[in-house]
């Protein structure tokens, strides 16, 4: 694993990334000593490369093991790849603290049982996860003391259910541009200070900020007077951060503002990952609300339709043989709008 104290700097990539991605991420590569560089997508879903300072990353590590309380005698579970700052971030809390970390690939009924044999008390995952623990009815184990959740919208009903069985799930907001955690339950940590520009976007300022993208261009630093202006809405009061979603996930509808992250929610609670939203343009109502499947259409549409607004109702099924998502999860809307278009 990464030397978090060394000049050496490091390209994580996911093994499955075609050849060709993969050679052009690594001429994007630029010369910075005691780097992480990552992909992560766009709006557009064009890949681009982020660049990390070990140092910022361990301040977000050092940020999360305050909030939690996290020291060396807390177990950690790595779940998440390490190509991902939700991974990343895991091993960097643990160095810091001296604690040791569980690595495994993900299985619900796995995972379980991992928690309860290596008395795990911390762990990161994506919402996709906590849904798979919640089918399978698998209760926690005594032993954990939180559980951070991020990486994509997570459902208060699915939170809810999980804390039934006893998981202590945290709703957390992140980003790859400020080495993972930015909140933990809508508290901001005391790492980064945050505001609300004009528009509604939220911009930061902090010790855990990147450095900037690696592109065929160059590094660009993006940051104005160490402020990084993001494309995600939200509103600060204080320490409390409450996030909207990015500008992408709203859409109108005949003039309605509709959250497609809510949206998502709702459907992720009928069809899991099997179903998905996507917002595609119409001439008379600007955008509409088209599902794309891959089984059990009619059903689904009809349940989802159920439990939306009138404007937010499907109005096109489409059957296709898989919803694009990234290694966590992840809906890639974009992807799948090209998909159905």
């Amino acid at each position: 694993m990464i030397d978090f104290e060394s000049n050496e700097s490091h390209l994580l990539l996911n093994p499955r990334m075609p050849a060709a991605e993969r050679e052009r991420l690594e001429r994007m590569v630029p010369s910075l000593d005691g780097h992480v560089f990552l992909a992560t997508s766009g709006s557009t879903g064009t890949i681009k490369l982020v660049a990390l300072s070990k140092q910022a990353i361990l301040a977000s590590a050092a940020g999360v093991n305050k909030h939690l309380n996290a020291t060396g005698d807390g177990t950690w579970c790595c779940v998440l790849p390490n190509f991902h700052v939700g991974g990343l971030g895991v091993h960097a809390r643990a160095f810091l603290s001296g604690a040791r970390v569980v690595t495994a690939s993900w299985d619900a009924r796995n995972f379980a049982d991992i928690c309860a044999r290596e008395r795990i008390a911390f762990a990161s995952l994506v919402p996709a996860q906590v849904h798979d623990l919640v089918k399978g009815k698998l209760e926690s184990p005594d032993s954990l003391r939180a559980i951070l959740v991020g990486g994509g919208a997570f459902d208060r009903e699915l939170r809810d259910e999980a804390r039934k069985l006893g998981w202590p799930m945290l709703s957390t907001y992140g980003m790859s541009e400020c080495c993972s955690t930015v909140a933990i339950e809508e508290t901001l940590l005391d790492h980064l200070d945050a505001r609300s520009e004009d528009d509604g976007r939220l911009a930061f300022r902090g010790a855990s900020l990147f450095t900037g993208y690696a592109t065929e261009e160059g590094l660009i630093d993006p940051k104005v007077d160490g402020w990084f202006l993001s494309e995600d809405l939200g509103e600060v009061d204080g320490r409390r951060l409450c996030v909207f979603g990015r500008g992408a996930d709203f859409v109108k509808i005949g003039g309605e503002s509709v959250n497609l992250l809510r949206l998502d929610a709702i459907i992720r609670s009928i069809a899991g990952d099997d179903a998905a939203v996507v917002a595609m343009p119409d001439e008379r109502l600007g955008q509409v609300i088209h599902l794309a499947v891959t089984r059990d259409a009619e059903a689904i549409r009809d349940a989802f339709n159920e439990r939306v607004a009138p404007f937010e109702r499907a109005r096109a099924i489409h059957v296709v043989g898989s919803i694009p998502r990234s290694p966590l999860g992840k809906l890639l809307r974009a992807e799948l709008a090209k998909i159905v278009c």
